[in-house]
């Protein structure tokens, strides 16, 4: 990756998620909503992301901005984690789950979204199992992870701010 798109994508993505704080967003309001986009930009189901999105920022009124860019920002993730759930979730369910690969799933939905669904039914419903057990844990981690970092850039930055007034 070269150093323009570098900026290009720090200048888009990541001054914006910066200053939003500092818009009236408070730091648990705004680490539980990067949180609902993670959750729900993880759900193993491609098309799904954003209608779960959706209802998870109505239910716990979050910031729909940031939801739905960290959602958009996750899909990457999600479409290369869809298969190691449907591995995990027949794993957990002590199931046997024959060799999938990423080729395979783009085949069977090439017809449409109905017929994929149908070709890899339970295979999705075994990823459905897997992230519902894995997404509480991870919800609650990244959570805490991201106040916690919120916070520390917020006290670091109040005592620049502290500094640079004593030395004037």
């Amino acid at each position: 990756m070269t150093l323009k798109s570098f900026e290009s994508i720090r200048h888009k993505f990541l001054i914006p998620f910066r200053l939003l704080p500092e818009q009236g967003l408070s730091p648990e309001k705004f680490a539980f909503s990067v949180t609902i986009g993670i959750v729900s930009g993880l759900f193993p189901v491609i098309g799904a992301t954003t209608l779960l999105s959706l209802l998870l920022t109505m239910l716990f009124r979050q910031n729909l901005l940031v939801v739905q860019a960290v959602q958009w920002l996750i899909a990457l993730i999600q479409i290369f984690l869809i298969i190691p759930f449907m591995h995990f979730g027949a794993f957990l369910l002590n199931q046997h789950i024959l060799q999938l690969n990423i080729t395979q799933v783009r085949l069977a939905f090439q017809p449409g979204l109905l017929s994929g669904f149908r070709t890899i039914g339970i295979l999705h419903l075994y990823g459905i199992f897997a992230w519902i057990v894995l997404i509480i844990p991870l919800g609650l981690a990244s959570y805490f992870l991201l106040l916690a970092l919120i916070r520390r850039r917020k006290i670091t930055a109040s005592l620049v701010v502290a500094e640079k007034a004593l030395n004037n």
